[in-house]
């Protein structure tokens, strides 16, 4: 697992940069950095560079970033893609659709049913829910299910969990249950099928019944979709451990959009809070729960000892560890690192198991934790909705505050020829743009860690 540091931007440095001299290869638009010798600034390898960010920090910069690569579903085991004969709809009898008051939505649908809404309202404030596509008798069951804009009371968003059976998700205005496909999910007459068995989990997850596919909404841009500003994506079944989890993360709000957290993100917020006032009461209750989503929880207190919590807090913190780890045999990799005083071993072990998710709602949890116990300004980097292309849990606090390690912004430049305080074989990080040339002296670097300025014309941050 990555370990990034936390550092961000403060004030302009006077310590000098020098031109890059003579270039063996002029630089496109595309930016050319590299670790040279300062005798041979042509010795270099090329890669792109990031458009400079007001954060001033790697960790947090590469955190920030738009993932945009679209993921191809994985095909699952035979158990999934092996279904029985579609079944044939004969007719629908749509119930008539609810108006927006409470009691006419009880009375037309049985308790629990509920919209599956994502999380992550992505470019549709009003947010996403899963969706059958038409309405009433012009229901569509032989095209997928969709994400579309929530129409909260709409009886063609409304489903049912556990019913009629353990794993089963049912529409109970038509009388239909979700089915897998592999790739996708529809809504078919109700069976035994494994295909109709999926999992709740409380990292916000909706997996097959094998845990290894997840209810993903399509990357890129919703689709017009007719009414008001009403917007649609496809909905894909993909890896659970691979690709963007903020496109997999689901609540169930009942008949309204609004909804209190889940259970799993209130109890992360009451450990938090019991943790700091001295209390191991909700660090046990986590243990108890048995649930690997909490792993990430506890080992984010656990880079925090003593100084910082009670000592009796942070010892509950790895015996939760391992009652967890007790109660899922798929995990007894980890026994051999449950033991106290392994944070470091945990972070690698977690590196290794992607399929392990935290609650909804932890990047948000997390930037609360490092704005109470490193530095209140942290919670502007950390916070719900974030983009990253990397786990959220592989952002590690590096060990000092906001500024701590002030960066170099638009250093003073001096010719090549004026720099007597390099040696031939110092090392130095080249920069080209549109045929503009800089080298940045490792000795200055390595004091600050990140460089801010303009080359060729092009604003960018060089992290080291």
């Amino acid at each position: 697992m990555a370990a990034l540091v936390a550092v961000n931007l403060a004030c302009s440095q006077s310590d000098p940069v020098v031109p890059l001299a003579d270039p063996t290869s002029i630089a496109t638009p595309t930016a050319s950095i590299s670790s040279t010798n300062a005798g041979d600034p042509s010795a270099s390898t090329s890669s792109p560079t990031s458009p400079a960010r007001s954060s001033g920090s790697s960790a947090i910069a590469i955190a920030e970033q738009s993932v945009a690569a679209t993921q191809k579903p994985t095909t699952p085991p035979d158990s999934i893609t092996s279904i029985p004969a579609r079944a044939e709809i004969s007719h629908v009898t749509p119930v008539a659709s609810p108006s927006s008051d409470q009691e006419a939505l009880s009375a037309l649908y049985p308790e629990g049913t509920t919209l599956i809404q994502l999380i992550d309202l992505l470019d549709e404030p009003e947010s996403y829910c899963v969706d059958v596509r038409g309405f009433g008798s012009s229901l569509d069951t032989e095209r997928s299910l969709q994400a579309h804009t929530c129409k909260p009371g709409a009886d063609d968003e409304l489903f049912l969990f556990d019913r009629p059976g353990d794993g089963q998700i049912s529409m109970p205005a038509y009388d239909l249950c979700m089915d897998s496909d592999g790739e996708s999910v529809y809504v078919r007459p109700c069976t035994d099928a494994l295909t109709q068995r999926f999992d709740l989990g409380p990292d916000g997850t909706v997996r097959t019944a094998d845990g290894t596919l997840c209810l993903a909404v399509a990357p890129g841009d919703g689709e017009p979709a007719g009414g008001q500003s009403h917007l649609r994506r496809d909905l894909l079944l993909v890896d659970c451990t691979a690709g963007q989890r903020h496109l997999a993360r689901w609540k169930m709000p009942g008949n309204s959009p609004s909804a209190l957290p889940a259970a799993a993100t209130q109890l992360m917020h009451d450990a938090l809070d019991s943790a700091l006032g001295g209390d191991n009461w909700d660090i046990v209750r986590i243990g108890d729960s048995g649930d690997p989503a909490f792993i990430p929880v506890l080992m984010e207190m656990m880079r925090f000892p003593w100084w910082h919590i009670e000592r009796e807090v942070e010892l509950a913190l790895y015996e939760s560890l391992d009652r967890i780890v007790e109660q899922n045999p798929g995990l007894s990799d980890a026994e051999t690192i449950a033991q106290t005083d392994e944070w470091s071993r945990w972070v690698v072990w977690l590196g290794l198991h992607p399929e392990i998710w935290p609650p909804p709602g932890f990047s948000g949890w997390k930037g609360r934790l490092f704005s109470k116990l490193v530095d209140p300004n942290m919670g502007a980097f950390l916070y719900d909705g974030m983009r990253s292309n990397i786990r959220v849990e592989e952002i590690v606090w590096g060990g000092v505050e906001k500024d701590g390690i002030p960066d170099l912004t638009d250093a003073p430049v001096i010719d090549g020829a004026d720099a007597d305080y390099l040696d031939p074989a110092d090392r130095v990080f080249g920069v080209s743009f549109n045929g503009e040339h800089r080298a940045y002296p490792h000795r200055i670097i390595n004091a600050h860690e990140m460089a801010n300025d303009v080359v060729g014309g092009v604003p960018f941050a060089l992290a080291y």
